[in-house]
């Protein structure tokens, strides 16, 4: 209830969408990660590039940054 008072309230899980079987998409309050059918995968550092012009998911770097969510 707190989000959708309030859209920037803190969040303790990220949120998960899917679009179909095996299209599937995780956000935290920072990055999007997308993982298709077919295996591809999308990154993004929505707090760097809100946009999502860059994929950073071939980058391990990068990735490192996610929050560990449990």
């Amino acid at each position: 209830m707190p989000l959708l008072k309030d859209a920037n309230a803190p969040r303790d899980h990220p949120a998960v969408t899917s679009h179909g079987p095996g299209n599937d998409a995780l956000r935290t309050e920072t990055h999007r990660y997308i993982r298709y059918a077919d295996g591809s995968e999308e990154l993004y550092d929505i707090a760097e590039d809100p946009n999502e012009f860059t994929n950073l998911a071939s980058n391990p770097e990068k990735g490192a940054k996610i929050p560990d969510y449990e």
